[in-house]
C-alpha cells in the first residue's frame, strides 16, 4: 500500500492516458499494413506456443514488442470469445474485438511507459513541469493518432523516449555521486527501453550512436577515456541482454537474424524510396528540408510556440541593454536536460534525411523530445502570469482533439485544405465520414444489405449485384477500409481489379490523387465529395 501512495500520481498518469485513448479505439481506423502486422503476429504466436522460435523473425523492422502484445491481445480476445461473444472467428464483430484489444494492449504499453518517464520527471523537475510535458505530450496530434494505432512507431517513440530520460535519470546521477554503481536500477531501466525500442524498429539503434556521443562529451570534458567507456559498457551490455532474452529468435538462429536486420536496414532503409506526393508533385526523395517542413506542419502551436520559445531565448538573450526575450529561469539542470535533448533531436533528424525512403509519421521520436523541451516555456509563463485565463491553455490541446475525433491524422498547423497537398495524408482519412456518406446513399439508392456470400458470388448474379453497394478505392485505401463497410452490410473493392471494377457500383478518389480522369475501362460520373470538417477530401463517382 505504501508503494501504491508513493507511486500515485504514475497510476493516474496511466489511467490518464488510456482513458484518452478508449473513445473508438477499435474503431477509428485501421492503418495500411495493419493486416500484414496481424498475420505476422499470428505466425509469431503460433512460433512462440510451438516453441519453433525461427517463426518469430517476421520482419527486418522488427516489430518484435508488437507482436508480443498482439500476441498477448489474440488469447485475451478468444478467451472472451470462448466465454462470451461466442461468434465466429472470421465475421465482422470477431474482426473489430480483436482489433479493439491488440489496440489496447499496445496503449497499455504505452501508457506504463509513459507513467516511468513521468516518474523521472517528477523526481529530476518537480510535479508542475512533470504533469505539463504529459499532458502536452497526451493530446499532440500525431501522437495521439499512432499511439491509437497498431503499428510500431507509437511504440518506438515512446519507448526510445523511456530511454533517453532513465538514461539520463541513471547520467546525472554518476555526475552527482560519482559513483559508477549507486543507482544501477535506473540504468537497467533505460536498458530495457532501449532493447524494446530496438525490438520494435531497427532505426531506435540512433539510441546506440546518441548514448555513445553523450559519453564522448562527458570524456572530452573530464578527460577520463576509461570511465567513458566503462560507462558505455554499463548500458550497452544489458540492453543486448534484454534484446536477447525478449527476441526468441535469437536464441535459434542469430546469424539470420542479424542478415535480415542487415537487408532492412542497409538496403530497404537507406536505397529504397517510397513514391508520395509532395507540395502537389509525385516525388521519389522530398529532400533534406523535409522533417523540418513536416515538424512544422504536424506539430500543434503549443508545441511550435515552446519549441522556439526555447530555442530563442537559448540564442538570443540580450538586445542591447534590454532582454529581447526573457531567460526562462532555468535552473542548471533544467538547462543541461534541455540541452541533451536538443542533442538527440539535431543528430536525429539528420540520421532521419539520409536515406531516400521518407515519411512523415517517421519524425514521432523527434516530435515526443521537442515536447519536453517546449514544457519548459510554458513552466516558465503558467508560474509567471497571475490571472487564472492561463489555465486556457491546457483547454486547446483538449478542444483540438475532441474537434479532430477520430481523425487525428488530418491535423494539419496550415490546415487540411492545404496540409493535405502539401504533405500527402499516407494512412486513410475520414474513414467516418465516407462511411456515414455511402450509408445515407444505401438507403436512398434502396441497395440491400449483403453478408452471406462472398462478392465472387454477388457479382455473378446480377440481380443480386445491382441491389448490392460496392464502392472502388484505391488499394492502399481498401485494406483501411473494407470492414467498415461489411460490418454495414456493403462492399469495398480495390478498384484497380478489373473483374470487380466493372461491377462496382461507385468509385473514391482522394482530391489530390484523382485517377477518374485516366480511367478507361468504364465511364465514371461524379456526383458528390466527401467532406472533412468542411474540406473536400474525396471525389466520389458513379458507374455508368
Amino acid at each position: 500500500m505504501k508503494t501504491l501512495m508513493k507511486l500515485k500520481y504514475e497510476i493516474l498518469i496511466l489511467l490518464f492516458f488510456v482513458l484518452t485513448r478508449l473513445p473508438d479505439l477499435g474503431h477509428d481506423m485501421f492503418n495500411t499494413d495493419v493486416w500484414k502486422w496481424k498475420t505476422r503476429t499470428f505466425d509469431f504466436s503460433s512460433g512462440i506456443f510451438s516453441l519453433n522460435f525461427d517463426q518469430t523473425i517476421q520482419k527486418y523492422h522488427p516489430g518484435v514488442t508488437l507482436m508480443w502484445l498482439g500476441t498477448v491481445g489474440i488469447k485475451i480476445f478468444n478467451l472472451y470469445n470462448d466465454l462470451v461473444l461466442r461468434v465466429s472467428p472470421d465475421s465482422v464483430v470477431a474482426i473489430f474485438g480483436l482489433h479493439t484489444v491488440q489496440k489496447l494492449m499496445v496503449v497499455l504499453a504505452l501508457g506504463f511507459t509513459l507513467s516511468a518517464i513521468f516518474y523521472v520527471l517528477r523526481a529530476r523537475f518537480g510535479n508542475k513541469y512533470a504533469l505539463l510535458a504529459v499532458f502536452f505530450l497526451s493530446f499532440e496530434p500525431l501522437y495521439l493518432a499512432l499511439t491509437r494505432a497498431f503499428h510500431l512507431e507509437g511504440l518506438q517513440s515512446t519507448f526510445m523516449l523511456g530511454a533517453i530520460v532513465w538514461f539520463y535519470y541513471w547520467y546525472v546521477n554518476l555526475k552527482e555521486t560519482n559513483n559508477f554503481y549507486k543507482g544501477n536500477k535506473r540504468l537497467f531501466v533505460a536498458a530495457l527501453f532501449s532493447a524494446l525500442a530496438i525490438l520494435t524498429k531497427t532505426t531506435a539503434l540512433y539510441l546506440v550512436l546518441f548514448f555513445g556521443l553523450w559519453i564522448l562529451l562527458y570524456v572530452i570534458k573530464t578527460r577520463n577515456l576509461k570511465n567513458g567507456f566503462f560507462m558505455y559498457i554499463q548500458w550497452l551490455l544489458p540492453t543486448m541482454f534484454f534484446t536477447f532474452l525478449l527476441w526468441p529468435a535469437l536464441w535459434v538462429i542469430p546469424n539470420q537474424v542479424f542478415n535480415i536486420l542487415y537487408q532492412g536496414v542497409a538496403v530497404v532503409g537507406v536505397e529504397t524510396e517510397h513514391i508520395q506526393y509532395y507540395f502537389g508533385k509525385v516525388v521519389d526523395n522530398p529532400g533534406w528540408f523535409f522533417y523540418i517542413i513536416v515538424f512544422l506542419f504536424r506539430s500543434s502551436y503549443l508545441l511550435l510556440i515552446g519549441f522556439f520559445g526555447v530555442l530563442l531565448t537559448l540564442g538570443v538573450k540580450k538586445f542591447g541593454k534590454k532582454d529581447l526575450l526573457q531567460n526562462l529561469n532555468l535552473k542548471p539542470a533544467q538547462l543541461d536536460f534541455i540541452k541533451y535533448n536538443l542533442l538527440y533531436i539535431l543528430f536525429y533528424v539528420v540520421m532521419l534525411s539520409i536515406p531516400s525512403k521518407k515519411l512523415d509519421r517517421y519524425i514521432l521520436p523527434l516530435m515526443t523530445s521537442a515536447v519536453l523541451v517546449s514544457s519548459f516555456f510554458f513552466l516558465y509563463y503558467l508560474e509567471k502570469i497571475k490571472s487564472n485565463l492561463k489555465y486556457l491553455v491546457f483547454l486547446l490541446p483538449v478542444v483540438t482533439a475532441i474537434y479532430i475525433h477520430p481523425n487525428y491524422l488530418s491535423y494539419y498547423s496550415v490546415g487540411l485544405k492545404f496540409g493535405m497537398y502539401a504533405l500527402e495524408p499516407k494512412w486513410m482519412i475520414g474513414q467516418k465520414e465516407i462511411v456515414s456518406y455511402f450509408k445515407d446513399l444505401k438507403v436512398s439508392g434502396g441497395y440491400v444489405d449483403s453478408y452471406d456470400m462472398s462478392f465472387e458470388k454477388v457479382i455473378r448474379n446480377p440481380q443480386i449485384y445491382s441491389k448490392t453497394m460496392s464502392v472502388g478505392f484505391p488499394e492502399k485505401y481498401y485494406t483501411q477500409i473494407w470492414p467498415f463497410f461489411r460490418e454495414f452490410g456493403g462492399w469495398a473493392v480495390i478498384q484497380d481489379l478489373t473483374p470487380f471494377a466493372v461491377k462496382t457500383n461507385y468509385f473514391v478518389f482522394p482530391v489530390w490523387e484523382d485517377e477518374a480522369p485516366r480511367e478507361n475501362r468504364f465511364s465514371l460520373k461524379f456526383i458528390g465529395t466527401i467532406k472533412i470538417r468542411g474540406v473536400d477530401v474525396y471525389n466520389v463517382y458513379q458507374r455508368l
